[in-house]
């Protein structure tokens, strides 16, 4: 666990820095897209989303992340590496770039944030507008910010370039103290 993930930890928010994941960039090919989702209904058994989602399938998140594009978010697995699979499976179909090093995701462990995150964040929170699966590209504190509400409904992710997760991590606590 990093040094930022220990800090978030002893502050008085339930936020998280997950690690140990694999986080890969895929964007398709022009011309690429219907063949692109025949290929990722195989491997996943679900489509990539067209719109803002985010949906689970065989131990991979799949976020959209604009028009054609998804951050394909899994588990490290001792042995296996995603990233190279994923290369192979979407093979001449979608250009791949590994983003493990270059995003933190924090999670924040709640079935709806707190109100002062509510405010701060400019998205509207409430169960009806952001539903389960439901993704959202934002800026916090003039840093981007990719916010995702877990299919399942029960916590948030929130993906930003690991240069600010530092600045993100303080805007988190001071947002939630």
């Amino acid at each position: 666990m990093s040094e930022l993930a220990n800090d978030i930890k002893k502050a008085s928010l339930e936020a998280s820095e997950r690690t140990g994941l694999t986080v890969t960039h895929v964007a398709a090919r022009r011309g690429a897209r219907a063949s692109l989702d025949d290929v990722a209904r195989a491997a996943f058994g679900v489509s990539l989303p067209s719109s803002p989602k985010a949906v689970e399938a065989r131990g991979a998140l799949i976020v959209w992340t604009g028009p054609d594009q998804w951050l394909i978010v899994q588990k490290d697995e001792t042995g296996r590496d995603h990233y190279a699979e994923l290369a192979k499976t979407f093979n001449g179909l979608a250009s791949l770039v590994d983003v493990t090093d270059s995003r933190t995701i924090f999670r924040i462990a709640a079935s709806r944030p707190s109100e002062t995150l509510l405010r701060n964040m400019g998205i509207d929170f409430h169960e009806n507008s952001f539903q389960p699966g439901d993704v959202a590209i934002t800026h916090v504190s003039h840093l981007g910010v990719i916010v995702w509400r877990l299919p399942d409904g029960t916590a948030y992710d929130f993906a930003c370039a690991r240069t600010y997760s530092r600045e993100f991590a303080d805007w988190l606590r001071k947002a939630s103290a």
